[in-house]
């Protein structure tokens, strides 16, 4: 993940955004809140720091959200939500706890977010068919891949008419990791004529983490790992 750069008129501030647990509106400024508890203030407003997070870290500021008017916070450091308190819970990977304080309104929508099925949720990533340009984007969890039949219960059906894929072929899992971001792992389920990553055969069953721009072949069919943002990925 790219390191956020903060620009004032007399000073630049650098900062790994992993080491971020939060921003706090403070008027026309901004308070950076880190993993360590020290506190930088900003000279932008919540919404300027918003804008600037999207810029710099494009897809990867999906690890942050905004709470309301007053709050962006590191979503994967949310520990407990407490709505008569309107309060909520951050812990580090530290260790460190942090307190922060949040409207009614927005604390009850964040309860909803995180209470929905997270398995249904996408993520900025996806497999694009070589030949055939389809795309199947990917959920958080496990997105199965297999030959379309009856009996298939995967959640991607190959429906290109390639015998030689599986109906269980293979899976990708999305997961984040301790510091908050996502880590995408491919397994071959034990398919008939196994699962390729830039044309070498994986072992059965064994995890294998996947880069963007790298080829995945099942049967004859093959595929391109890439960001959802992408029109075409080069292969590595």
């Amino acid at each position: 993940m790219n390191t956020l750069k903060f620009k004032g008129r007399d000073e630049l501030i650098r900062v790994n955004p992993n080491d971020v647990v939060c921003f706090r509106a403070d008027g026309n400024y901004s308070t950076m809140v880190l993993c360590s508890r020290q506190e930088q203030l900003l000279s932008m407003n919540l919404s300027k720091l918003q804008s600037t997070l999207d810029e710099q870290l494009g897809y990867d500021s999906a690890v942050f959200e905004r709470i309301g008017r007053d709050l962006i916070l590191r979503k994967s450091y949310i520990f407990a939500i407490h709505i008569l308190q309107q309060k909520i819970t951050l812990i580090a990977p530290n260790g460190n706890k942090f307190v922060e304080e949040v409207s009614r309104d927005a604390i009850k929508k964040l309860k909803e977010r995180q209470e929905s099925d997270t398995s249904k949720v996408l993520t900025l990533a996806q497999l694009r068919e070589i030949a055939t340009g389809k795309i199947y984007r990917l959920n958080i969890g496990h997105n199965r891949f297999g030959r379309k039949a009856n009996t298939n219960q995967c959640e991607n059906s190959i429906d290109n008419g390639d015998s030689r894929i599986s109906r269980n072929h293979f899976s990708i899992q999305v997961q984040f990791n301790e510091v908050g971001e996502m880590n995408y792992t491919l397994t071959d389920s034990n398919s008939a004529n196994g699962t390729y990553i830039n044309d070498t055969l994986i072992e059965k069953e064994k995890l294998v983490y996947l880069k963007f721009g790298c080829k995945v072949k099942a049967g004859n069919t093959e595929f391109i790992f890439e960001k959802t943002d992408m029109d075409k990925t080069e292969i590595i």
